[in-house]
């Protein structure tokens, strides 16, 4: 994991991760969104500097979860309806925690909001504050698809099998949950990523009905 560390910054970023998250689920989760959200960034085009400022944020989407309850983060069965809405709370979390980390001056303030904004989703119906189409920052909007492809492809607390078809699954997202340029400009990235999953471990994998 530390392999991929290029340069000292890098390294201070994981060393502020380990200092909030209590979780190895969630951290590995966060590398491997990071991952794959500078995947997407190389399809989208993004010059080298923005690929790095992209795959840092990314690395901090979920540091927030680190002031949810155990309780909550932890439960293997369902959400209630007051769990799920403490749940949200995470992305208002991670704008703050990564305030806290961060010097503040503009440019750490508009990443900030990337972190805030990472579940908004492309029709509105996201949270926490509901806004759509371009108004959701570009950043956000790829960690978005990032953080449903690890999600929906690693086994989890709440689900322990890992979906077979899940960029399948995402198409029917596109528009909707996905912003559907993005999406189409990485589908491909998606489904290379899916099939080294597979491959690489081939147990627990299911076909979800859409």
């Amino acid at each position: 994991m530390l392999s991929n560390i290029k340069n000292e910054d890098m390294l201070n970023n994981y060393c502020n991760l380990a200092e909030y998250y209590f979780s190895l689920e969630i951290f590995i989760h966060s590398v491997n969104v990071a991952k794959i959200a500078k995947k997407i960034g190389d399809d989208m085009g993004l010059h080298s500097k923005e690929k790095c400022s992209l795959y840092e944020l990314a690395l901090y989407h979920d540091i927030g979860k680190s002031k949810i309850p155990k309780s909550i983060l932890c439960k293997e069965g369902r959400l209630s309806s007051e769990e799920w809405d403490i749940m949200k709370k995470h992305a208002l979390y991670s704008q703050e925690l990564y305030l806290a980390i961060k010097r503040l001056d503009d440019e750490n303030t508009r990443n900030a909001l990337i972190l805030r904004h990472h579940h908004e989703n492309w029709d509105g119906s996201g949270y926490p504050d509901g806004i759509s189409g371009i108004c959701i920052p570009l950043y956000s909007r790829i960690i978005r698809i990032a953080d449903i492809f690890d999600a929906i492809t690693q086994p989890r607390i709440y689900r322990t099998f890992k979906i077979i078809n899940a960029v399948e699954m995402m198409e029917q997202m596109e528009g909707k949950e996905l912003d559907p340029y993005i999406f189409k400009k990485s589908y491909d990235t998606l489904n290379e990523l899916l099939y080294y999953r597979i491959n690489e471990n081939t147990e627990n994998w299911v076909m979800q009905k859409l």
